[in-house]
């Protein structure tokens, strides 16, 4: 076997690899606003249920008009955390990631953009924030700024020896642990070793993919699953799927 077709079978091996198994962050090549709750679905389900204005459950396949505020909720089979995906959401109705880990159990929220290059998150347990921590590419003078003040570690990283004019800057603050800079070493690999060290897992799920990437004037969908695909020779168009085992989407209406 030559060193391509190495390459290549690894590649599918590593792509197509359990879901059942897999931990932390799948990509950083998309944008993501997730909430992630250690409980099984059915409890989240129905404690969203009792905010929501309505409901629908296991709605992959199904033809479905979208509210002004609506949030899907899923969850992976044999994984302990399910996941919302709230970024259409502005409603007042929608449990708040305090309530939520009050409620039902430890709650993540993750939000990442491979276009700012920035990525966040906040553990809260028993309706308080526990853990912190945000950053970004480049010098300390985007859209993080405002954590200096917040009571915040500021970290400037050169994650790259061979290149250390390339910076990243970071900012994190926890109650049960300090780290150092050496310890983040890089803004993405942080947050991919948190998630791995909390059973959390990230799919590379946003509402594109359970959309379509196709906007509707009528704001009526069909919800999807159809896989993450990876081109392994865009010459041949040589591409393999690998579509996520979820236990069952849901909706949820929250109204104007």
């Amino acid at each position: 076997m030559n060193e391509q077709s190495r390459f290549r079978e690894e590649a599918i091996a590593e792509f197509t690899r359990s879901w059942s198994q897999r931990r932390g962050i799948e990509s950083i090549d998309c944008n993501v606003i997730a909430t992630f709750v250690r409980t099984p679905l059915n409890q989240l389900s129905d404690f969203l249920a009792e905010k929501a204005v309505s409901t629908k459950r296991d709605v992959v396949g199904l033809e479905i008009e979208l509210s002004n505020n609506y949030v899907f909720a899923f969850q992976l089979v044999d994984h302990d955390w399910s996941i919302i995906l709230d970024e259409a959401n502005t409603s007042s109705l929608m449990p708040t990631l305090a309530e939520l880990s009050q409620q039902l159990g430890q709650s993540i929220d993750l939000t990442m953009s491979y276009r700012c290059c920035t990525i966040s998150y906040n553990l809260y347990e028993d309706g308080e924030v526990i853990e912190s921590f945000a950053g970004e590419e480049g010098e300390p003078e985007g859209w993080f700024d405002g954590l200096s003040d917040g009571g915040y570690q500021g970290y400037v990283l050169s994650p790259n020896p061979d290149y250390p004019e390339y910076k990243q800057v970071a900012y994190f603050k926890s109650r049960r642990r300090q780290v150092t800079a050496a310890e983040i070493w890089d803004i993405w690999d942080f947050p991919e070793r948190f998630m791995c060290e909390a059973g959390a897992y990230d799919p590379a799920i946003d509402l594109d993919y359970l959309l379509g990437y196709d906007l509707s004037e009528c704001y009526r969908y069909r919800v999807q699953n159809p896989g993450l695909t990876l081109i392994l020779d865009p010459t041949t168009e040589d591409k393999i799927t690998s579509v996520p085992d979820l236990v069952r989407v849901d909706y949820f209406d929250f109204g104007i």
